[in-house]
């Protein structure tokens, strides 16, 4: 008799702030069930088995690259790794091309015509069926370059990287680079939800759970 198949996990790689660790106390989270991976302490048993993991937003610049062949080796073995906004320039993010930075406009909902050049992509992906319009129409950190063959899902026409859907991207799922799926943003959702500010990040934050996630 074969041996039953491994349950599912979901991992959320975090540093320790008090907007990560209040993130992780939410019910709404909780319901996932993640595994805790505190980035001071990880081994790479921590990533072991692991279906998707969550590279929360804003980890310590040091310590991060002592993971990222742990993180990357999740998307390696087939799985789905989400990486947020605010972690340095991602250059160990396979197939990036480039982050650029790009000015943050904390008030954009203040301009005359209320819009801050964000768009949506790939209309009839199965993306949208987890995440609401307001789940990407807030500010971001960044501008990105993804692979070709990449899926882009949101960008900006506001920026002056270059071409906007391909040099001003916000949000992009990469099935090409890894066996598995990299879903890479400049966003950062896990701040913003955990500070309990910023609505559009919250939606944004469930609504990837929704469409990654696992539960154990």
């Amino acid at each position: 008799m074969p041996a039953p198949a491994p349950e599912p996990a979901l991992g959320f790689l975090h540093g320790g702030s008090f907007s990560q660790l209040a993130t992780l106390a939410d019910p709404a989270v909780r319901l996932w069930r993640p595994r805790e991976i505190y980035l001071p302490n990880a081994t790479e048993a921590d990533f072991a088995g692991l279906t998707t993991l969550i590279v929360s937003d804003r980890l310590h610049l040091g310590l991060l690259p002592r993971v990222t062949a742990w993180v990357n080796g999740v998307a390696e073995r087939g799985g789905t790794v989400v990486v947020l906004g605010e972690n340095g320039d991602c250059s160990w993010v396979p197939g990036l091309g480039a982050l650029t930075p790009a000015e943050v406009n904390f008030w954009w909902w203040r301009l005359p015509d209320g819009d801050n050049g964000v768009r949506r992509a790939a209309e009839d992906h199965e993306a949208w069926a987890h995440l609401t319009p307001r789940a990407v129409r807030w500010h971001y950190h960044g501008l990105l370059t993804p692979p070709p063959g990449a899926t882009v899902l949101a960008y900006t026409d506001h920026g002056t990287a270059g071409d906007p859907a391909t040099e001003q991207v916000l949000l992009y799922e990469d099935r090409v680079s890894t066996p598995g799926r990299l879903l890479v943003t400049t966003m950062d959702p896990v701040y913003h939800h955990g500070s309990r500010f910023m609505p559009g990040a919250t939606q944004l934050l469930l609504g990837l759970l929704r469409w990654t996630g696992v539960k154990s």
